[in-house]
């Protein structure tokens, strides 16, 4: 009897330790089915996840991860409504942010005090215009979505009745399964739900030259990444194709670019970007391609630099074209009827002021409506 329990106990205690294992493997995808996460709408095509409270810890020996930071506080529209709404305090009570369909901010949010923000309600839209909302929603869990109102209260269903969310997306979860917890950054996106979406779109996206149409392309199943910092930060993707030829040809394509990449660097003599690439590793077995990469801390800051500062740039280019033009006060009458009653400048007499003749060849432009000419008088 002794030795029968003693069988029984032994067996159930390895079974659970196989689960365990089991568990811990899954990686990142274990996170999606036991958070928040999995409440996404199960049609969702891509996921990304900012471990907020690992890169606040890392945050303090960081200067762009700081940069990052304020340059998104910066941003106006309703994610700065929404912090004013809810009180700048909410970010400090941040640990993850995550974005598909919508946005998901987890964390140790005072529930009750997010509902009266809300006033009151579970549910508030923030802005509606031409069909769309930009919502906000206090989630059963206690976290906080952004986004559609649709998409939110999806999502809010899901939390009531886990299994029908992401959490039972294969195509995103089964890249996740490759995906490490620790990661500062990690992802999934399913590219066939991406290029039918993209085939469907009334409006599809401008992608520039990314030729999207070559079976190379169409053949990728899912891509997955994560980021790591450490020295460095340390980037691995991971991307399925249905075929180990298709996937031969990706990677042999990715390496080309990587080399164009190297000699377009030393021609511009951009040291960062050239540090970029010759860390970067391409590996291709089977149907899958590996691409890993290291970039140094100042690659780093050069890049985030760079990034913030473009769009700055391009808005400083707009504010011009968007101005009213000057308007040109209509001619005085008065002084038009009486040109002799102009005074020329003291340094100017008019023996000495000859007119500017065209170069030869050429016509005089004529002179602008509602302006006076010399001859008129005007000064």
């Amino acid at each position: 009897m002794n030795s029968n329990r003693a069988r029984v106990c032994g067996t159930a205690l390895l079974t659970w330790l196989l689960v365990c294992a089991c568990g811990s493997g899954r990686g990142a995808a274990g996170w999606v089915r036991s958070s928040p996460l999995g409440t996404y709408p199960k049609e969702s095509v891509a996921l990304m996840v900012l471990e907020v409270r690992r890169a606040r810890a890392v945050g303090q020996e960081t200067p762009w991860i700081k940069r990052l930071a304020s340059y998104a506080e910066e941003q106006g529209g309703p994610f700065r409504e929404v912090t004013r709404r809810l009180g700048p305090e909410v970010l400090e009570h941040l640990d993850r942010m995550s974005v598909g369909y919508a946005l998901l901010a987890e964390g140790t949010f005072d529930a009750p005090k997010i509902r009266q923000a809300l006033g009151g309600t579970d549910l508030l839209t923030i802005v509606e215009a031409e069909g769309t909302d930009f919502s906000v929603a206090l989630m059963p869990q206690g976290s906080i979505g952004l986004g559609p109102k649709r998409i939110l209260e999806s999502m809010r269903a899901n939390a009531g009745a886990r299994g029908h969310g992401l959490d039972d997306n294969q195509a995103i979860l089964t890249p996740l399964e490759r995906g490490r917890p620790e990661a500062l950054f990690w992802g999934a996106a399913d590219c066939r739900g991406l290029q039918k979406m993209y085939r469907e779109a009334s409006r599809p996206p401008d992608l520039g030259d990314l030729p999207i149409h070559l079976a190379p392309i169409q053949s990728l199943l899912s891509i997955a990444f994560r980021g790591t910092l450490e020295d460095s930060l340390n980037l691995d993707l991971f991307g399925q194709s249905d075929t180990a030829d298709n996937a031969r040809t990706l990677a042999d394509a990715a390496r080309g670019l990587i080399a164009l990449g190297r000699v377009g660097a030393g021609r511009d003599r951009a040291k960062a970007w050239l540090d970029f690439l010759d860390a970067v590793r391409i590996e291709q077995s089977g149907p899958q391609i590996n691409l890993t990469a290291a970039i140094p801390a100042k690659s780093m800051e050069a890049f985030v630099a760079q990034a913030m500062q473009a769009p700055r740039q391009s808005a400083e280019t707009r504010v011009p074209a968007s101005q009213p033009e000057p308007q040109t006060s209509p001619a005085p009458t008065a002084t038009a009827s009486r040109p002799a009653e102009h005074r020329p400048a003291p340094s100017a007499s008019p023996s000495t002021v000859r007119p500017v003749r065209p170069p030869s060849g050429t016509r005089p432009s004529p002179a602008p409506r509602g302006t006076q000419t010399p001859a008129a008088g005007a000064p």
